[in-house]
């Protein structure tokens, strides 16, 4: 497994975010291989992202991880490798293996300080053929200063591009009370090179008498602030009040919105097309998502947008040709605007397109005229992106590339052992169905789990509950009744004399898991032969039979530094649901039956102190009760409880 240190700007609304949480999903994706570590940066003056979802949890999940560790290494932690997903300027040495992510270039050349830069990586891992190119084909002429000769000055570093991944998902409808049934649409954030201020005076020289078409900027100058809203807002009305006499109808939609609501742009009924008169792109975002959500597409055509607005087509003679399949719009290359230079960015000496605005009017003109026939068009290329650039086939793109060796095929199921849970039961009627229902359904419950019930002579009435589940699971659920109870850690003894698996794991009446936990800490133990025992974050909860989908939590959640030693005698890492291999107890023993509350601490020490090895899984898989009658945490028994502890402590300090 290698540690992966990933610079870049993924929590900001921006390019350069939404290709690192691409870079992050993919790495996602092989957690049994990858490692992650997070140092997030900001990008401009963009703004942040505020929602609370899943894969926002992940991410601060694992900015956790990354401050526990630093501290750890008392500041310097040690890294296999860094992925830095910002402009080459920002690149430095930070890990053993460096691998610069950007996306590159939107015009013919890059600057001599990304050369200079790019010596410092192993590897580029840009967007586009068309920011590659930029790496490849500058050439500067330079001069030794020691010798006085001549030389070419270039990026000599490997350079790849993988694209972006459709990221299909369900639209959400969004009102935005169009006077107008034919509308084009164009999203940009206000620059020289989006180069808006040309397609608004082409669309209204070609519609200025049409009052049914109209033109949607989604557009903002640098957030989607309230101030950003009306600085925008300013400067549209500044150019419009040019056309005073024009019907159609141009309409500002500034603000932020989600992935669900940008689908729900590109697919209204009433948006016909997007329309972008782009000088360059690196890629082209808006006009990828348009072309995936089946929106016929009008660009320049040069750059980076090419790659996915042409696609194979096999001729009559069986050979193979690309084919565009949007509307062109011709172009003269031509020196980037004036005011668009950026020094040790974007020279003044490099070249980008300047579109036609004949050839912008024409095809405005021919989209409106034949909708039809470009909807065609546009249909067949959004089937094509949609299996050509699926998630799974580029996400495995950027995990071969990142890995940079033989990759092991991702563990399936079925090569996982079987995993015995063990789990005692003891007054807990309150609890017994919403248990069961929880723990069968998770992911590998029927394939590859086996629950061991311990009953220690329970006053109450779970019996019944039990065996139903037992009738419904019978290869899965193992049931045995004490006579007396002998506390918990001999229950758990019990059950790993019984335990038929290679994995163990405890699960208590009134804690739940999220879905996947076992499949997950399986899967990270199976590709970790060294490791004894994972474990991972959980919520905290004070309202009984909640699930981990839907509870009261909030922003309560045990969160565990990483493993080590140390680490373990001040808190009990593993907590309530570790998974752990059977052979540990062969090694080390099993549970201290005299204790009452930290006999598992205890155990978890006595194997660590003699080499055993934890990990720590990312995400937060569990969600526990803090019952107010728990053996742990009724405040009746901290007293003996905390003597306890002491003990343990004073044992392994």
């Amino acid at each position: 497994m290698k540690k992966v240190y990933v610079k870049g700007p993924f929590l900001t609304q921006s390019g350069y975010g939404h290709h690192a949480r691409t870079v992050l999903r993919a790495l996602k994706t092989r957690e049994d291989i990858f490692d992650i570590y997070l140092h997030p940066i900001t990008w401009g003056k963009t703004s942040w992202i505020w929602q609370d979802n899943d894969e926002r949890r992940w991410i601060d999940s694992l900015l956790e991880k990354t401050i526990s560790y630093s501290n750890q290494s008392n500041g310097k932690p040690h890294y296999d490798l860094s992925l830095q997903v910002t402009i080459p300027n920002e690149w430095e040495k930070l890990a053993g293996v460096n691998i610069g992510v950007t996306a590159g270039i939107e015009s013919t050349q890059i600057a001599p300080q990304w050369i200079e830069k790019s010596m410092l990586m192993d590897k580029i891992l840009t967007i586009s053929k068309h920011s590659a190119d930029g790496f490849l084909n500058t050439v500067y002429q330079a001069t030794n200063n020691q010798t006085g000769q001549n030389f070419a000055y270039k990026c000599d570093t490997p350079v790849e591009y993988i694209h972006y991944p459709a990221n299909t998902v369900t639209p959400e409808k969004i009102n935005l009370d169009l006077k107008t049934n034919f509308n084009f649409l164009t999203v940009a954030q206000l620059s020289p090179r989006k180069n808006t201020e040309q397609l608004i005076r082409c669309f209204i020289d070609q519609f200025g008498d049409n009052d049914d078409v109209g033109l949607i900027i989604k557009a903002n100058i640098a957030k989607n602030s309230l101030i950003d809203r009306v600085n925008t807002t300013f400067q549209f009305k500044q150019l419009l009040a040019k056309f005073p006499e024009r019907k159609c109808k141009i309409y500002l939609l500034h603000g932020f919105l989600t992935e669900e609501e940008m689908a729900g742009l590109y697919t209204h009924p009433k948006v016909k097309a997007f329309v972008s008169t782009t000088h360059g792109e690196g890629f082209g975002l808006p006009l990828f998502e348009a072309g995936y959500n089946g929106l016929p597409v009008i660009a320049t055509d040069w750059s980076g947008h090419l790659d996915f607005l042409y696609m194979p087509h096999k001729q009559k003679n069986n050979k193979q040709k690309n084919k565009h399949m949007f509307s062109k719009i011709s172009y003269t290359l031509g020196p980037i605007n004036q005011e668009a230079v950026w020094d040790g960015v974007l020279m003044k000496e490099s070249m980008w397109a300047h579109p036609e605005e004949g050839s912008i009017k024409m095809a405005l003109d021919d989209l409106y005229k034949d909708h039809g026939r470009f909807k065609k068009r546009a249909k067949t290329l959004q089937k094509w992106l949609l299996n050509e650039f699926s998630q799974e086939k580029i996400y495995n793109k950027y995990v071969e590339s990142i890995y940079g060796e033989q990759l092991l095929a991702p563990i399936e199921v079925k090569d996982l052992p079987k995993i015995s849970i063990i789990t005692s039961v003891y007054d807990g009627d309150e609890f017994i169905e919403p248990f069961l229902e929880d723990i069968t359904r998770q992911t590998i419950f029927k394939e590859k789990c086996e629950l061991i019930l311990v009953n220690a002579a329970s006053p109450g009435n779970e019996e019944e509950t039990i065996l139903k589940y037992k009738e419904k699971f019978p290869e899965n659920i193992i049931y045995k009744k004490l006579d007396k109870d002998p506390g918990i850690y001999a229950v758990w003894n019990i059950g790993v004399e019984l335990a038929t698996g290679e994995f163990i794991s405890n699960a208590n009446l009134d804690d739940r898991k999220s879905i996947d936990q076992l499949e997950k800490l399986s899967k990270l133990l199976y590709s970790h032969e060294d490791v004894d025992l994972v474990y991972a974050d959980m919520l905290i909860t004070d309202q009984p039979n909640e699930t981990f989908e839907n509870n009261s939590a909030g922003d309560r959640k045990y969160t565990f530094p990483e493993f080590s030693l140390d680490n373990l005698k001040m808190v009990n890492m593993p907590h309530a649901s570790p998974l752990w291999r059977k052979s540990l107890h062969d090694k080390h023993g099993l549970f201290n039956e005299e204790f009452r509350s930290a006999g598992d601490w205890e155990m978890w020490l006595r194997a660590a102190s003699n080499g055993a090895k934890f990990k720590k899984a990312s995400g937060i898989l569990g969600l526990y009760y803090f019952n107010p009658n728990g053996i742990s945490t009724n405040p009746d028994n901290f007293s003996w409880k905390h003597e306890e502890e002491r003990k343990v402590y004073e044992t392994y300090a």
